[in-house]
Formats: structure tokens, sequence, C-alpha cells
């Protein structure tokens, strides 16, 4: 599998895409690393993946005082086919993105069985607010994307911002650098739940560590589509729990003939403005 679980991961970054919005929401953000423990959820044969276990770690710092946002994130798993043959497979990315919305940075590498099979780099600039963008990577000529794209940091923000107003539907094109350009998607947002038992027993450190139970948490259901193919099926799904600080619990990553389960382990939190 290619990792669109990379695509998830930079989906959960924030930053600043519509001040309007921004004032409301930005209290509440928390940067922060958390860990999640993945397993296997259910497979189809044609798959012919047994089994998978792994670790997915993602990590926010960052904020408006800083200039931009920075994320380093790790999906580490081991997997299984059907004759019991394992693969381990190794994608961290790391990304920047300008608290303006004007510059997003990129660089993912890939290792299977530890040899690296894959790296890549690149940089969306925006000539001007809602102007078209410039994708740069190396060795590659550039190409042009709408205008009306977010940035991973910015979409979330604005997905957290309609989550809070009670909007049960949001939907925007998303540049992540994972796939060569945007992503249109569609996110269902439901009613407010109790919170989830993965959350509650994770471990919680850091200089600021509210307690996870005192958050409000929504279901989130995300679908991405080729860029392409928008009246089609999506390409990929997951669903996940928001909390109200911005850490997410009980990931799903829907493959279509795959899917992956995610148990948060452990939350640390940053000081406000840690660069």
């Amino acid at each position: 599998m290619r990792t669109t679980s990379s695509s998830f991961v930079a989906v959960l970054l924030w930053t600043v895409a519509m001040h309007s919005t921004a004032a409301a929401v930005e209290a509440e953000l928390q940067m922060h690393r958390a860990v999640y423990e993945l397993s296997l959820g259910r497979s189809q044969a044609v798959s012919d993946v047994a089994g998978i276990e792994g670790r997915m770690v993602v990590e926010w710092r960052g904020g408006r005082e800083c200039g931009g946002y920075t994320s380093m994130q790790r999906v580490v798993t081991q997997v299984t086919g059907d004759e019991d043959r394992a693969v381990s497979n190794d994608v961290r990315l790391s990304t920047w993105e300008a608290a303006d919305g004007g510059e997003f940075r990129f660089t993912r590498t890939e290792y299977v069985n530890g040899q690296l099979v894959e790296t890549e780099s690149g940089i969306a600039r925006r000539a001007a607010p809602k102007g078209a963008v410039t994708v740069e990577r190396e060795g590659l000529p550039p190409i042009e994307i709408p205008g009306e794209v977010l940035f991973p940091v910015a979409y979330n923000l604005q997905l957290m911002a309609a989550a809070k107003a009670g909007r049960q539907l949001f939907s925007a094109p998303i540049f992540d650098g994972t796939e060569e350009g945007e992503n249109p998607t569609n996110a269902f947002i439901g009613k407010t739940l109790a919170i989830p038992d993965d959350a509650l027993s994770a471990a919680v450190s850091g200089s600021v560590a509210p307690l996870l139970s005192e958050m409000t948490a929504r279901p989130v259901r995300l679908s991405y589509f080729d860029r392409d193919a928008r009246e089609g099926l999506p390409n990929f799904e997951m669903g996940y729990v928001l909390l109200s600080n911005g850490v997410s619990a009980s990931l799903v990553l829907d493959y279509d003939d795959v899917v992956m389960n995610g148990r948060l382990s452990e939350v640390h939190y940053f000081a406000a403005g840690s660069c």
C-alpha cells in the first residue's frame, strides 16, 4: 500500500486560512505529539494481506508567532501476506506551512525492508491570496493547481470551524504533497459523542496537560477523491473522533480492500509558541 496514510496525518495539521474564523478556533488548538498503535481491521481476499501491526507518530509545532507550522510524521508497519511473508514499510513525511497560507514545503521518504525505495521533496507557492498555486518538485516541471485548494493546516482549521459551527458537511480540495496535485474531499461531521476509550486510556504528558476527558468529541468521516474523478467513488476514506483541542482518536483508515485501525496511546503537549 502506498501511504495514503501520509495523507491522513497531513490532514491533521493546523494554521490560519481565514482570520475571521481563526480567532475563534485557534485558542482551542494544542500543538502536540500523538502516538497511535496500528492494527488490521479487515481485509478482502484480493488484498493478500493477512495481518498488519505498527505505529504512527505525528508531531505538530509552531504557530502564527513562528511564521508557520511544522509537522514531522512517521508511519511504520509490518504487513504479513497470506503466505506469512512479512514486509516492513517505513514512511516519513515532514512539512512546513506558512501561517498566511502562501507557501507549503514537503519532503517524503519511504523505506521497504530497510531499503530506501522513494524520496521526493517540493514546494507549493500561492501567487496571491486565493490565487493559483504553483507546485515545484525536484527534477520535475512545475504544475499549477486551482487557487481554492487548501494546504493541510488551513484545511483542518476550516474543518474544525465547521464542526464548531454545527455544520454536518465540509468540502474543499486539499494539497498535502503526497499526490501530484490536489484531492477533492468531503467531510461528514457527526454530533457530539462520548470520549472514546482509546483517548481516555492514553498517557498524557507535557507542560500543559488538559484532561482528554474534558474535551468535546465529534466523529468525522473524510473521503478523498482523485482530482480527475470528482464524481466517482473515493480512493481513500478515513474516520476518526476529533477532540476539541485538536487531538484525534479512534482512527479507521479505509483503503477499500484493507482497513487499518489506530488506537491513541500517547499524547505529549508542547508549550504555546514552541517553534
